[in-house]
């Protein structure tokens, strides 16, 4: 007999009316020594209303996968470990190799359980870790056996988001090539029927199964889609919650996936999430989403606030845009604001670029909210905010105010101002000297669309029209969207952040998804694991590896990425907004979402570990000539073919096809071990750290080797990494100050 997740409870009692019992070998009691879970939570050893082998179908895929009987019944085993389709692979999650049971909910206390991960028709079918040992929990295992919990973490958590990338990835890939996914059962967070009050959680939650929240984009066969992706997460979600939370649920953490084309959500605990929804709730637009779908970077938001901006409250529309913007950032990214109209109007701070931390956003705001700051008066000059821009970026560059990554430049205006074509060679030289990209927002009918296209034609951007009744912060938050297209993110990346309601500080690990059908890999979506599901962070602090851990999460997080994007991609991300934004008489203006564009070879990577004989890493080299170095930082020819060899990806040396990409699909992600070191102890660094702090050796690391360069640094800010190598201008301005090359 087979039990196939489309199955119902329905057909699992008519099939008991139909089928013997089990043999009675599963019925009685296994020899002595045998494990069969906790008096109070005890195996059962009968499935109601089935007898014989099990089969699972994954969401989306023709393929069944035959599970032995006696699986999971009448006593505790390790029935997954080797097991197909998620633990047979190199690096399996640590729940593979852990003993569990089916157990009864109605007869199962002191232990924490889980609706079935393979069998989700089943809706009476429960599982549990804790009954099998108490000591399920990884952290728990750590400390009984005096290892150092805070260490092994990040392997441990990352390993679990690398597990939620696979199984999206597959189910993605399954459902691709078959076309359908059978419909489980409604896991609907608005209304969540089956959720109950819980005042540790502030809300009302199920523990038991998972939630889903529909998105409200994309066609119906997205819809589909996204469906199929959520009943597919749930085998790893389910598993780890079963085998790391507590079994109280006394500690909070989550797990949470959102869907890139329609913007659903799925989540473990299940949670009324109606509040969310009636305000507009669209995960995509939340910090760790674009966290971990892009790379650090540094964004200047230039809004126009001349005269014209009243006209249909158009000042309230970018206000809120700008708010958008911001929310989109993290701790990682550096950002500041700029107003302008005959002239630049106003500034956020001291003229350079401030960390995203939340204290610093907040601030933000309330400078935005502050009601002595004019948001329309004057007329409309493109010059002076484009140049006092690139002002900011060297000033910040100078003061190492930088994340040493991409710079991006959004320009909204709703009007009209001279700009000839040196003024559009100036930006031109300066953006490609400070590796600037460049979007541009005509706001109204009014708007100048021709000099505001050319400005980010020019400057591998986006132009974007949007009328007085287009959702601006909408279309002005996605640009990171351009980002998670040019940078395919294998590693997590991390985050801290206040959980639903405040009073839990959260840390989450973030992994981006992608779309591996392709030549090219694009966007699935972003799948998130709360390190509090496992530990609680207050014990995490006091163990002597937190530095550690705190300074390694950083560095995974804070590592630039090499923007991967030919012109051809460019193209198809202006058409996809709107064919008014591709740029003519440039290089594929024809292309359409069906276009192979060009691909570089996945397999090229940097040396993630090297540093070049000034002391930094390869990702500092993002943006900057490898060829042409300026003379004054010093690198001999030996150390410049050195870098060349090293850090091709950063370089942007990576081999590049001549014209579409031959290759049918993409590779999958590979596995990057955790590091063993902090970065800030082995090479420059730059900015905070994950706790707000700033990123530097731990006093506990077991070497320190900034003494290396900090003899040769004169200052406190020369020794900060600072980005944009290719400005010899700015290089020989510092050069008395600092000797060494600043990166």
């Amino acid at each position: 007999l087979k039990l196939l997740a489309r199955e119902g409870a329905a057909a699992m009692g008519a099939m008991a009316r139909r089928c013997p019992a089990l043999p009675l070998a599963l019925l009685l009691a296994a020899a002595s020594g045998q494990n069969r879970g906790l008096d109070s939570c005890p195996c059962i050893s009968v499935i109601e209303g089935h007898t014989g082998t099990l089969v699972y179908r994954p969401p989306g895929s023709s393929r069944e996968y035959t599970f032995p009987e006696g699986y999971g019944l009448g006593q505790c085993g390790t029935y997954d470990q080797g097991r197909e389709p998620d633990c047979n692979g190199a690096s399996p999650p640590a729940w593979c190799s852990s003993p569990w049971c089916y157990v009864d909910a109605n007869a199962c206390t002191g232990a924490s359980l889980v609706s079935t991960r393979y069998f989700p028709a089943v809706e009476t079918l429960y599982y549990s870790y804790t009954t099998c040992a108490a000591s399920s929990n990884s952290v728990r295992k750590w400390t009984e056996a005096q290892e150092d919990a805070s260490r092994r973490m990040l392997g441990l958590v990352e390993g679990y988001t690398r597990a939620s990338r696979w199984k999206i990835e597959h189910t993605f890939a399954d459902y691709q090539a078959s076309g359908n996914c059978t419909g489980g059962p409604s896991r609907s967070m608005c209304p969540c029927a089956d959720c109950a009050a819980n005042a540790v959680w502030n809300n009302e939650v199920s523990f038991l199964k998972l939630g889903f929240l529909s998105g409200a984009d994309g066609t119906a066969a997205d819809a589909n889609k996204a469906k199929c992706l959520s009943q597919g997460i749930a085998t790893t979600y389910l598993s780890v919650a079963g085998k790391e939370a507590d079994p109280n649920f006394a500690r909070v953490g989550y797990q949470y996936f959102a869907d890139q084309a329609t913007g659903s959500y799925t989540q473990w605990p299940k949670m009324d999430m109606c509040p969310d929804r009636q305000k507009g709730f669209d995960p995509r637009m939340r910090p760790w989403y674009a966290a971990a779908a892009t790379g650090p970077k540094d964004v200047l938001i230039i809004v126009d606030t001349s005269g014209s901006m009243s006209i249909n409250d158009r000042h309230v529309l970018a206000k809120e845009a700008t708010k958008a913007i911001l929310d989109t950032l993290t701790w990682k990214d550096f950002a500041t604001i700029m107003h302008f109209n005959s002239r630049v109007s106003d500034e956020y701070g001291s003229g350079t670029f401030v960390p995203m931390t939340d204290a610093n956003k907040d601030a933000m705001k309330d400078w935005m909210d502050d009601r002595s700051r004019s948001w329309y008066s004057g007329s409309t000059n493109f010059r002076a905010p484009m140049t006092r821009a690139f002002e900011i970026i060297e000033a910040s560059v100078r003061a190492g105010a930088t994340s040493m990554c991409q710079k991006v430049i959004m320009f909204l205006t709703d009007g009209e101002a001279s700009f000839g074509n040196s003024d559009f060679e100036e930006v031109r030289r300066k953006a490609l000297q400070s590796d600037a990209f460049i979007f541009t927002y005509a706001l109204g009918a009014e708007a100048d669309t021709v000099k505001t296209k050319r400005l980010a034609c020019e400057n591998r951007g986006v132009f974007y029209g949007v009328s007085d009744d287009d959702d601006l912060a909408n279309v002005m938050s996605q640009y990171y969207e351009y980002f998670a297209y040019g940078q395919e993110m294998c590693s997590a990346s991390f985050l801290r952040y206040s959980g639903v309601g405040g009073g839990h500080e959260l840390y989450s690990a973030c992994m981006s998804m992608y779309d591996r059908t392709k030549p090219i890999p694009e966007l699935l979506g972003v799948s998130c694991t709360d390190i509090n599901l496992m530990a609680d962070i207050g014990q995490l602090r006091r163990e002597p590896g937190w530095n550690y851990l705190s300074c390694v999460a950083s560095d995974m997080t804070k590592m630039c990425r090499h923007v991967d994007l030919s012109e051809c991609a460019r193209q198809k991300i202006r058409r996809a907004y709107s064919s008014a934004s591709v740029c003519e008489g440039a290089e594929y203006a024809d292309a359409a979402a069906e276009t192979v564009c060009p691909c570089t070879e996945q397999s090229c990577q940097d040396n993630a570990s090297y540093t070049d004989e000034k002391h930094y890493f390869c990702d500092t080299w993002v943006g900057d000539d490898c060829f042409n170095p300026n003379p004054t930082w010093g690198y001999s020819d030996a150390g410049m073919a050195e870098i060349r060899g090293q850090c091709k990806r950063s370089c942007g040396l990576c081999n590049t096809s001549s014209g579409a990409c031959g290759r049918a699909t993409s590779e999958e992600c590979p596995v990057i071990p955790v590091q063993q070191e902090c970065r800030a102890c082995l090479g420059r660094t730059s900015g905070v750290d994950i706790n707000d702090r700033p990123m530097e050796c731990p006093p506990d690391a077991p070497r320190d080797l900034g003494y290396r360069w900090n003899q040769t640094d004169v200052s406190a800010s020369a020794s900060c990494g600072l980005g944009a190598r290719g400005w010899s201008w700015l290089r020989l301005a510092m050069l008395a100050a600092a000797p060494a090359r600043l990166a």
